[in-house]
């Protein structure tokens, strides 16, 4: 964000200086005649950045006044559009970095009129007026080498607006494993959590407590899926996008140990309807029930990340994995009996990490992965008919049945994926933002520059006129000035967005930084976008009368 918005600063200047150059060759003769009269090179120039400080003051009052505006429409969105928007706000430190700015710009916008104005010769000036100004003088070609930059500021802008439009359509259309429409979740959390400080093994096996997946998740989880409008309900210790991430070593029985890739996957404790229910479809095998229990033989099922990953093509089925033993007080082994398909873990687009999944009955109340998986946060995972909202009676159930729980994050798998997706959509919308305004800038400075030029040219275009130019190849050099001006600056700019490719690389999903197609995008829409800003000057230069403009001079 700081970057797009220092390149529209940065452009901003260029505009204000090309405006304040064409201001100052149009007033040669009030400083020829300032100079004659005694002031020197460091009056002038402290009457330039005067005038540029004044402008760079009155700009930064409206801006303080259109930010305000823009916090009140930032209010008015709708909660969560923004976080934390309520405590956005001008602060003191706002407005000192706002008269820095202000310093800034009056600088980098004010310095090279001020340097052109005291350069000038005042004879010369005094004799020539402003028939000597054109295209090649040194007032021209500031003017337009700022364009140039202009393009190729915006040409880098208009580059990473592309690449993150490519991105934000990448992810939107990448697989995500589950299904988002109608499917809500929530958390719960018990009034005897365990910390994970307090972690440890029971060695009390004989008299271990009931299972809070048996005597609390289980009848809580009947009384919803019988209620009206709930297509099917599950509970997972580490749902989608939820943020919770265990991870533990584990060991295939039967398979030889190797020391530099031992085992590790993500674990979480599910219960029976769990991929009905978010819509992911097993691959291999079955799932896990609501029948496997203590009393049943122990299952698990993994991901099929997991498979490639461990198994090489083999066919896990029937595979049997130890998770620690009496280390972590998973005594028992956990046979494979199903592969589900891939789901986004942790972030939309990120790379998918392997998965074992339990059945929640089936966690030992002395191990530690009871008190790490169940007695903490878990999460409860509804799928409805319809756009049906869920919070108010699922806290009445909880109230009933479970009222020592708290119940918190309720939201849609549509809403997870987009919060998780925020920073993309942030950072298209602001360097978007920002790419828009370079345009209307660079049209702005095209149009000034090239309507400046047909000014100071207008007695040289009379005089090709009147030899017999046509007006067709008057325009024609016109739209000639402005093509150089763009193609100099696409040029630059498309180098300097291929340099600064890697500074992106980490915001972008399945899109390389040196896209060919995002470039020729660009590249297109800045030339017409250009050629269309210098259409207005080229007529006008075409519709001059040679008679008129040398009756004129």
């Amino acid at each position: 964000m700081f970057g797009a918005l220092g390149l529209v600063l940065l452009i901003a200047c260029a505009n204000v200086s090309n405006l304040l150059i064409a201001r100052a060759l149009g007033r040669q003769q009030e400083f020829a005649v300032r100079a004659a009269l005694g002031a020197n090179r460091a009056r002038l120039i402290g009457q330039m950045l005067s005038e540029g400080l004044l402008l760079s003051l009155l700009g930064c009052g409206v801006g303080v006044g259109l930010a305000q505006l823009a916090m009140m429409g930032i209010r008015k969105l709708p909660d969560g559009t923004i976080p934390l928007a309520d405590s956005i706000g001008i602060h003191w430190t706002v407005l000192l970095v706002l008269a820095g700015i202000a310093g800034v710009t009056t600088v980098l916008s004010s310095l090279l009129p001020a340097l052109l104005v005291a350069r000038a010769n005042p004879q010369v000036a005094l004799q020539a007026a402003s028939r000597g100004v054109g295209s090649r003088s040194t007032g021209g070609k500031l003017s337009g080498w700022l364009v140039a930059g202009e393009v190729a500021l915006s040409t880098l802008l208009l580059v990473g607006t592309g690449l993150l439009f490519r991105t934000l359509w990448n992810l939107e259309q990448s697989r995500l494993g589950f299904e988002t429409a109608h499917v809500t979740t929530f958390m719960a959390l018990p009034a005897d959590a365990a910390g994970f400080s307090g972690m440890e093994v029971s060695e009390n096996t004989q008299n271990a407590p009931a299972s809070v997946a048996t005597v609390t998740y289980a009848p809580v989880l009947e009384r919803i899926r019988q209620m009206p409008g709930v297509q099917s309900a599950a509970i997972a210790t580490a749902a989608p996008l939820s943020g919770m991430d265990m991870h533990s070593s584990f060991e295939i029985l039967g398979q030889p140990a190797d020391p530099k890739n031992h085992p590790e996957a993500r674990v979480s404790s599910v219960s029976g309807d769990y991929a009905r229910t978010l819509g992911t479809p097993i691959v291999q095998g079955r799932m896990i029930s609501d029948s496997d229990t203590l009393s049943t033989p122990f299952v698990a099922v993994v991901n099929e990340s997991l498979v490639k990953k461990y198994f090489a093509g083999k066919d896990p089925l029937g595979k049997q994995i130890n998770l620690g033993g009496k280390d972590t007080g998973m005594i028992k082994p956990y046979a494979i009996v199903g592969v589900l398909a891939d789901q986004v873990d942790s972030s939309v687009g990120g790379s998918i990490q392997p998965l074992v999944l339990m059945p929640q009955q089936q966690i030992p109340t002395t191990s530690l992965f009871y008190q790490a998986l169940l007695k903490t946060v878990v999460t409860f995972v509804v799928k409805t008919r319809g756009n049906i909202p869920v919070a108010q009676e699922m806290r009445t159930v909880f109230h009933q049945l479970a009222p020592g729980f708290a119940l918190d994050n309720f939201q849609t798998m549509q809403e997870a994926v987009d919060n998780n997706t925020f920073s993309q959509r942030l950072g298209l919308y602001l360097v978007g933002s920002f790419a828009g305004l370079a345009i209307a800038m660079v049209i702005a400075g095209l149009y000034g520059v090239l309507s400046q030029l047909v000014s100071y040219r207008r007695r040289e275009i009379g005089v090709r006129m009147a030899l017999g130019a046509t007006r067709a190849s008057v325009a024609k050099l016109i739209l000639r000035q402005g093509t150089i001006l763009i193609g100099v600056g696409l040029v630059a700019g498309l180098v300097l967005s291929f340099a600064s490719g890697r500074l992106i690389k980490g915001f972008l999903y399945e899109v390389k930084p040196l896209d060919a197609s995002t470039y020729l995008a660009v590249a297109v829409v800045l030339t017409a976008i250009g050629l269309v800003a210098a259409l207005i000057p080229a007529r006008r230069a075409a519709s001059i009368q040679p008679m008129q403009a040398l009756r004129d001079e």
